[in-house]
């Protein structure tokens, strides 16, 4: 992997050395800066875009964080580890970034949503309560479930702040030491002996490891099966009842319905209007990041109009604001957290399919354990790259 074809004995000429470079500063990059730059070492951080930016998947005001996860009781650990470690990024930077308002999982009983955060929940020993449709309704007027429908309300979830978060590690990172180069695209890199060769649009740098957190690009930068899916938010101006979709009356929330589809969303906060989103059980076809986005659209608005008359109807007004932007999808719709196959010390952290920001922390932290010592202490065997070889392969 990697381009091989620049001739890296002229390029390194001068170039400058790094103990490890991130690829990619969002979410996940700018947690993998903070934390190896903590760990004493010299860290370089590449960026194509801004730090922060909203061409990836690290914008859009919130993002959910669950304890108990319905998608597999095996991503509980590491959400237990990054809320530990949210609380802690929030008191070095003086700000609250993790919102604890609780979370509503909504379906009926038998659906998946339902069941895996129940199940979750039960396995881990997370505080939660089970609401029928009448209770959820009586408690948090916004919804209107169906009356089949079932809600687990885990009270210590919430939400985490994308672009704050984003602003505060590289921040941090930077206050360590580390060099962060936003709107500097990498161009090839290749393993030269016992170090990396990094070519950019501005400058060529070495590196001894390398830190892969490209979100939706990761697929072509490192030709694993990780594609990109473009998804729409939108905020919607509530036309009555807004006082029922501030945090203190309105979690944060995921409803499940087989007339309408998978939608999550979150109480007003940051910007204007009552914010969702669209959770495809089976992806939309795959984009090209490179390509020009698609932006927010009359189609996209209906999609979630839909849903928003049935199941939030007093937020049924006026269109406030969309936003578009990509899921990493792998086949399994889990992540890839792993060395890059046949490269030693190149890592890769990515696919997380949607559900990855409230990974983050303990993203980085596991990035800058697996440069210092090649292990972690978190268990990582469900997302080795190794599960999908027979893909690889072709």
């Amino acid at each position: 992997m990697g381009n091989r074809s620049i001739p890296h004995r002229i390029l390194t000429v001068n170039a400058k050395h790094f103990d490890v470079a991130v690829i990619g500063v969002g979410g996940m990059g700018s947690a993998a800066c903070f934390h190896l730059a903590r760990a004493g070492l010299k860290v370089l951080g590449l960026e194509r875009f801004g730090v922060p930016n909203t061409r990836g998947s690290s914008h859009g005001a919130t993002r959910i964080l669950r304890l108990g996860l319905h998608e597999s009781t095996k991503y509980v650990p590491l959400v237990l580890r990054a809320v530990e470690l949210w609380d802690e990024l929030g008191s070095l930077v003086g700000e609250s970034l993790f919102h604890r308002i609780g979370s509503l999982d909504i379906s009926v009983p038998k659906g998946a949503i339902f069941s895996g955060s129940l199940k979750a929940c039960e396995a881990y020993d997370i505080e939660h309560e089970i609401l029928s449709a009448t209770e959820l309704r009586k408690r948090h007027p916004a919804v209107h479930p169906d009356d089949a429908m079932m809600g687990v309300f885990q009270p210590g979830s919430g939400f985490v702040l994308p672009e704050a978060s984003v602003t505060a590690h590289a921040n941090l990172a930077m206050a360590h030491g580390a060099e962060i180069h936003g709107m500097e695209q990498l161009l090839s890199w290749e393993k030269t002996g016992d170090h990396f060769v990094l070519t950019t649009d501005r400058s060529v740098y070495e590196a001894g490891q390398v830190v892969f957190t490209t979100g939706a690009w990761i697929g072509k930068l490192l030709e694993l099966p990780v594609e990109a899916e473009r998804t729409v938010l939108g905020w919607f101006a509530p036309v009555s009842g807004a006082s029922d979709f501030v945090e203190e009356k309105l979690p944060t929330w995921i409803l499940d319905s087989e007339e309408c589809g998978h939608f999550y969303g979150f109480p007003i906060h940051g910007i204007p209007g009552f914010k969702l989103g669209r959770l495809r059980e089976n992806p939309s076809a795959s984009v090209d990041p490179d390509q020009p986005r698609v932006e927010p659209n009359s189609e996209d608005e209906a999609d979630m109009r839909q849903f928003v008359s049935r199941y939030f109807p007093e937020a049924n007004g006026p269109i406030l604001s969309m936003a578009a932007c990509f899921f990493e999808n792998t086949p399994d719709r889990s992540p890839i957290i792993d060395s890059v196959p046949g490269v030693e010390g190149a890592w890769v952290l990515g696919g997380f399919s949607g559900h990855g920001f409230k990974y983050a922390t303990v993203t980085g932290e596991i990035a800058k354990d697996l440069v210092t010592t090649g292990t972690s202490s978190q268990n990582l065997e469900p997302f080795k790259a190794s599960r999908f070889s027979a893909t690889l392969q072709k």
